[in-house]
């Protein structure tokens, strides 16, 4: 993007806000944004916005290293695996995301006891995934260099796609051309 695109403008808040909006109206109660070191801006707008702020010391170590972080400032896997919550992960630059197609994906999950969900637009596999209590804990097992996608790969048989309405599942932010896009700029 040549710059932090997180808090750039987008429909009377910013990129992350329409996120955490949607997330929210979706019925979720907590929500962290993990960010990186000395990303004091975002931090503090997290934390303005009602929002659980950790910091990832290591991004370079991939997303995967990301999510840790956040599932920690939750209380760990073993806690929210505990406390049967089940866990939503979405990049933060997914504006579009729409609080039905959370709730739709949560419905089904719940539907069908799937241990994993996640949205999909025209075939196309999207955010947030969703996993259930029981797979939480094997977060804690996966190899860094290769990330979530082991989760899938494991559990690739019980993976619950749930068709999604709209694009917003899959349109993230990632260049300019993208922001000018969801915006309707240009």
């Amino acid at each position: 993007m040549g710059r932090p695109k997180l808090l750039l403008p987008y429909r009377g808040t910013t990129l992350v806000g329409a996120v955490a909006d949607s997330l929210r109206r979706a019925g979720v109660s907590s929500i962290v944004l993990v960010t990186a070191p000395g990303d004091e801006p975002l931090q503090a707008w997290a934390r303005d916005a009602g929002l659980l702020a950790a910091v990832n010391p290591t991004p370079e170590h991939g997303m995967l290293s990301t999510i840790r972080e956040g599932l920690a400032a939750l209380g760990g896997t073993a806690e929210l695996a505990r406390r049967g919550e089940v866990v939503l992960v979405t990049p933060a630059d997914l504006p579009g995301l729409q609080p039905e197609a959370i709730r739709e994906l949560l419905r089904r999950m719940e539907e069908t006891g799937a241990p994993l969900a996640v949205p999909v637009y025209r075939g196309k596999r999207g955010h947030p995934l969703a996993i259930a209590p029981a797979l939480l804990p094997e977060i804690d097992t996966l190899d860094l260099d290769v990330g979530l996608r082991q989760l899938l790969d494991r559990h690739a048989a019980a993976v619950l796609e749930v068709e999604a309405g709209d694009s917003g599942v899959v349109e993230d932010v990632d260049t300019p051309e993208d922001y000018r896009r969801v915006t309707g700029e240009g």
